[in-house]
């Protein structure tokens, strides 16, 4: 089964040798390169992102700040994204095409209920790969849709 939830990504500065490093938010300790183990309830996330490239940017920024003498980069708030990006980096993943139309469907139908092939064109146009009627297609004829209202779908 595809995990469908998002992964939490933080940076953290080493109170021993003052390095920034990126962790996984979820994770209890982690062990610095220094070889200090520190515990993350009792440390301050500087900053928190679902993507682990934008977290690698970040502790490259801040580790050169920080090797410079400077103070690191104010905190950036994380903004939301738009759901219908968040399914599609969810669905960009998946190699298997009817698993990644899976995704979609799935995703789509936690966030709306019922969704139109207007929301699955949405998903398909920044993924660029099928049309979404195309998709629509081959999810009811996998059984993995059902139609609830005339254009109206929903995840099996």
């Amino acid at each position: 089964m595809i995990r469908v939830g998002c992964m939490k990504y933080g940076l953290l500065v080493c109170p021993r040798c003052g390095m920034a490093k990126g962790v996984e938010a979820s994770k209890k300790t982690t062990t610095c390169q220094c070889g200090r183990e520190i515990d993350l309830r009792r440390v301050k996330l500087k900053y928190m992102t679902d993507s682990p490239l934008e977290l690698a940017e970040s502790v490259a920024k801040a580790n050169a700040a920080l090797r410079g003498g400077q103070q690191l980069p104010p905190e950036r708030k994380t903004r939301k994204k738009e759901p219908y990006f968040v399914i599609a980096e969810r669905a960009r993943s998946v190699k298997d095409p009817v698993e990644r139309m899976k995704v979609i469907a799935k995703g789509l139908t936690d966030l709306k209920g019922a969704f139109g092939v207007d929301d699955v064109r949405r998903v398909v146009s920044i993924l660029g790969k099928d049309s979404a009627e195309d998709v629509i297609k081959i999810l009811q004829e996998h059984n993995l849709v059902y139609e609830t209202v005339n254009g109206g779908f929903r995840a099996v």
